[in-house]
């Protein structure tokens, strides 16, 4: 069903006058799907609740062409909009920018937040945060990733020459501010780590959401969650399921950003069709809790990272992961406390740690280190820190 999005989605309250830092939040929100609009639909939700600072939200009334994008649909049409949000910024249409830019500077705020995370925005943030500069309004970008995971044309001189134009910049994992000081950017960059989501409940009996998914109650059962792409090394993870002691199964869910075919020859080859459960598809909000709820453990394989959503959502449901040493995922596992960091393209370790966890006690005891995790990377903490004063 194609979503109609609105153009505008205005926040008709009426405010009495206050003193508060009011800040404006600019990147995707829901009905937007993915992690980047969860985090951003957190943060505001967060700085007017918790931070108690007015927030304005705006978004894209087009974020990516139809071309660009390989997936289904770019937006969830299961998801409660909880945030009023202006839709102004068309990523194709540069008078759109500067339109946005002058109602940022119309609304009165005192900072622009702009949420960062691959340079096919940068010619659009640059625009605006040149606009709300010039009249006095502070810029800052929340970093998600300041290099992409894939090569895209002049993708270090965008994000240099946005960045470069933010008074503050706030990384999301210590490689996000190592991959920002490698373009060159003069100016201190803090780190702040990306907190946990809680938007998708709580979790759930594990028998019961193995019945509502029909996958086998008592099987060992390692999960891989999220759009799948090269980076996020699957198929190394199909490679040590292949090399595990263990009749160990694996659930695949999310939906699949390139060909698959190749992925399928893997499985039949190595004979694993039989351990091996593909869900290709977007997971709804309300569906998150039952796949992590189903799994015994969250495994990561990846070749590149900056730092992980899907990490963070294994740590709201308390379950451990085994990551690879890459990018910020060692950042959020703690090696033995909750889960395990192997190296990354190499099968064999990874099929060691899969293996160990099902032995003896370390699931309990990953368990019990990931549900104390939480209080680590709070909402709370983050957005606290954002409102600090330099």
């Amino acid at each position: 069903m194609k979503y109609s999005l609105p153009r505008v989605f205005r926040n008709t309250e009426v405010r009495e006058p206050d003193q508060r830092r009011k800040v404006a939040v600019v990147g995707p929100y829901p009905p937007f799907r993915g992690g980047i609009a969860h985090f951003t639909e957190q943060f505001h939700l967060q700085l007017e609740s918790g931070g108690g600072a007015p927030a304005k939200a705006v978004s894209f009334s087009r974020q990516y062409p139809g071309f660009l994008f390989p997936g289904e649909s770019q937006f969830s049409n299961d998801v409660a909009v909880r945030v009023n949000t202006d839709f102004l910024i068309d990523s194709m249409n540069p008078f759109s920018w500067g339109k946005a830019a002058r109602d940022l500077v119309a609304s009165g705020v005192d900072e622009v937040v702009f949420m960062y995370w691959m340079p096919f925005f940068a010619p659009a943030f640059m625009r605006m945060a040149g606009i709300v500069r010039k009249a006095g309004i502070k810029v800052t970008a929340i970093v998600h990733n300041a290099s992409p995971h894939e090569r895209q044309p002049f993708g270090s001189s965008l994000s240099r020459s946005f960045l470069s134009r933010c008074d503050r910049r706030i990384a999301l994992s210590e490689a996000v501010k190592r991959d920002i000081e490698s373009l060159g950017i003069k100016g201190r960059v803090e780190v702040q780590p990306h907190p946990v989501y809680t938007r998708f409940g709580t979790s759930m009996d594990k028998v019961e959401a193995r019945r509502r998914l029909g996958l086998d109650e008592s099987s060992h059962l390692v999960l891989f969650f999220g759009l799948v792409r090269k980076y996020k090394g699957l198929d190394i993870l199909i490679k040590a399921l292949a090399q595990t002691r263990l009749q160990v199964h694996l659930l695949v869910a999310g939906e699949w950003y390139e060909s698959h075919s190749e992925i399928q020859e893997l499985i039949k080859e190595l004979g694993l069709k039989e351990r091996i459960e593909i869900r290709n598809q977007y997971i709804a909000d309300a569906e998150v809790k039952i796949y992590f709820s189903a799994g015994d453990l969250l495994v990561q394989p990846y070749r590149a990272a900056t730092q992980s959503g899907v990490v963070q959502t294994a740590i709201q449901f308390g379950k451990p992961s085994i990551v690879t040493r890459v990018g910020g995922l060692p950042e959020m596992i703690e090696d033995d406390v909750n889960g395990w960091v192997v190296n990354p393209e190499d099968p064999g370790a990874l099929a060691l740690a899969i293996d160990r966890f099902f032995e003896g006690t370390h699931a309990e005891r990953l368990t019990q280190g990931a549900v104390q995790s939480q209080d680590r990377f709070t909402w709370k903490a983050f957005v606290s820190h954002f409102l600090k004063e330099d």
